[in-house]
Order: structure tokens, then sequence, then C-alpha cells
């Protein structure tokens, strides 16, 4: 009877696993397809893009191959979701013979906090007890371990969704006093 119950389980978790997107570089022309296994390089003159997966996300690392530090104009740079919404870019610097990385779409940035943080005699999660804030220390007979910690997520204008769908960046770039724009397109889509 385990044993069936074993399998079943097996079965479903395999039947109902994550589903795999890949990603179509369509724009510059002679882009690629990059999958879990693949990863894609791309020069745009005068840097070298490669393409690879983390997780849920596109990963995009820029490499500078020239003498020349390279900055990426985040005030004046843009994505545009599949939804159509416009989100603006971080300023980054590639000095010379360097690469950034940068998640598409961007990892938003979480912060642990205690849930259970209170003044004076308090119940604890694992029996009476009491928390002191200024000590920071659960006290009491059955208060065992640490309280609870909750995560909060930060959500800026920095940050967006990526279902499925088309994703268009216009990467402008400072090099020499000179700008230059790299425009990029990139189709998420479940793999087959």
């Amino acid at each position: 009877m385990k044993a069936k119950f074993l399998l079943l389980l097996l079965a479903s978790t395999w039947l109902c696993g994550c589903a795999m997107y890949q990603y179509r570089i369509t724009q510059p022309a002679p882009g690629g397809t990059v999958t879990n296994k693949q990863p894609v390089a791309l020069h745009y003159d005068p840097l070298d893009y490669q393409f690879s997966t983390y997780e849920s996300h596109l990963v995009m690392n820029i490499a500078n191959p020239t003498d020349d530090r390279i900055g990426l104009q985040g005030g004046r740079s843009f994505v545009v979701d599949p939804k159509g919404e416009s989100h603006p870019l971080r300023d980054r610097v590639i000095a010379p013979h360097s690469f950034t990385r940068m998640p598409l779409p961007p990892i938003p940035f979480s912060y642990p906090y205690s849930d259970c943080w209170a003044w004076g005699p308090r119940w604890g999660y694992w029996g009476p007890g009491w928390y002191d804030p200024f000590w920071g220390g659960w006290y009491g007979p059955w208060a065992y371990g640490p309280p609870p910690v909750s995560y909060a997520q930060v959500v800026t204008v920095f940050d967006w969704e990526w279902k499925t769908g088309p994703a268009r960046l216009r990467l402008t770039y400072e090099r020499n006093g000179k700008t230059f724009e790299h425009d990029l397109e990139i189709i998420r889509e479940e793999a087959k």
C-alpha cells in the first residue's frame, strides 16, 4: 500500500512539474534561443552580451572588451514589459575588460522582520513568555527559540513581471562623452 502511494505521489509530481520557459532573441536579427542548458552569446558593437537562465529569470551579462569605461545610463534606458508598461533601468558602470550582470525581470529586494514585536508581558508562540525589544530576547519558562521571522518584499518602479510574451529593451550607453543605443527584443515562451 505504501509503495503504491509513493509511486502515485512521484508520478503526480512528475506530471504536474513547473513550467519550463525559453527565451527567443528576435532583435538584433541573428539572435538565438536561450534554454536552461544553452546560453547564447551575441556581439552588439562594441559590447558582448551573454544570455542564460537562473531560476525563472533571464540573466543578461554585458561585457566590455574595450579599454574604455562604458556607463549604462539608466535614466535614458528603459524596458517595456509584455503588458506595454515602461520601466526605467538602474545606472551601471562597466569597467574596461569586465562585465555587469542584469537579471530580467529584476529580483525584488526582500528584508526579514520579526512579526511579533511587543512591549511588556506577552504570550509567546511556544508557551507563556514575553519579548523584550530593548535587549532583543524572549523570556519566560516555555519561550524556546527566537521569535518567528517574516519577509517583506519591496517593489519599486524598476521591478516588473514577465510571464510570457515580448519584452523590449532600449539600452543607452555613454563612452568617452558620446552616447550610443542598443535595442533588444526578447520573447519568453513555454518550452516545447
